[in-house]
């Protein structure tokens, strides 16, 4: 992928190379080197890929380190200092409702300059994916599957898309084990209003799982229909939500909509990772520093009340 001089491929490349150590030592030497041959160029491309690079320049490549992690209490931890980079999108909008329309002008999938971060195109249970690359991983093998691309789906989930999740996520966690999906509901700081899931592969539980006392409303399903039921009251109430697929269960917690609370500075909102008890920090002081009684405080912001 390096071969080519899309800024957005090599901020691609940079960010998964710094979410794992071993293999951002053996890519540092040539992502430096690339850096270093795109600065001297003019710097063009995609208008969110132009002002992350533009970031990079403020910083010391060869300073950067690898993703930390760590255990805070009944929290997950971890210094991601890329991610703090990602351009908002719609999870900085205001949201109404459960949905909104699809906006061709907008950001989505379909656009010409993403096609290079493209992992996988092709037919999953009769229906069109589109694998990438998440630009910003914060998981292993951290992946976006976008359904039926050019069919222009907005980020609400149906009972068909729905059913095809739940598929996908037991048809490959037969082969992987801990292979799983999530979703963020429109209002659950999704970030693009284009039909996608993110992909991963995790064999431990959530902290949700280890904590009898979370906070937040949730609820484990065995059965696809019993869960779209539910989905389903909570679409009716226009109420918020993010849903994780694995191992033929599903999980489904139940939030605070991103417009109703403000979050803490440390933090650029929490979509389905934090509010499953993970959290994602883009200094080291904010890492080394921020206690369990905070995280609580954070997460306590998305209970329903």
């Amino acid at each position: 992928m390096l071969n080519n001089n899309e800024l957005g491929v090599f901020i691609l490349v940079l960010a998964n190379a710094l979410s794992d150590e071993k293999l951002w030592r053996a890519l540092k030497p040539v992502l430096i080197q690339k850096f270093e041959q795109l600065k001297m160029g003019e710097i063009t491309g995609a208008e969110d890929d132009v002002i992350v690079f533009k970031q990079l320049l403020k910083l010391d490549l060869n300073t950067l380190e690898a993703t930390k992690h760590k255990i805070l209490g009944n929290f997950e931890l971890q210094y991601n200092p890329l991610r703090a980079l990602r351009p908002q999108r719609m999870s900085s909008a205001k949201t109404q409702g459960m949905s909104a329309d699809f906006n061709e002008n907008g950001f989505h999938f379909n656009k010409d300059f993403l096609q290079k971060e493209l992992l996988f195109q092709g037919k999953l249970f009769s229906k069109e994916i589109s694998l990438f690359y998440n630009k910003f991983p914060f998981a292993k093998y951290h992946g976006l599957v976008v359904v039926e691309a050019e069919k222009q789906h907005p980020q609400l989930l149906t009972p068909e898309l729905h059913q095809f999740a739940w598929m996908m996520a037991n048809a490959i966690g037969l082969n992987i084990k801990g292979f799983t999906l999530a979703y963020n509901s429109y209002g659950a700081y999704a970030s693009v209003n284009h039909f996608h899931l993110q992909c991963f592969v995790r064999e431990q539980p959530l902290p949700i799982e280890n904590d009898d006392k979370f906070p937040l409303i949730n609820y484990w399903f065995n059965s696809v229909n019993d869960a779209w039921e539910f989905v389903q009251s909570l679409h009716r109430d226009e109420q918020p939500y993010h849903l994780i697929y694995r191992n033929q269960a599903i999980l489904c917690v139940v939030r605070q909509r991103q417009d109703d609370y403000k979050h803490a500075s440390w933090t650029s909102g929490y979509a389905w990772y934090e509010a499953c008890g993970g959290v994602n920090t883009a200094t080291l002081d904010d890492y080394d520093h921020l206690s369990e009684d905070k995280l609580k405080a954070e997460l306590l912001k998305l209970k329903i009340t």
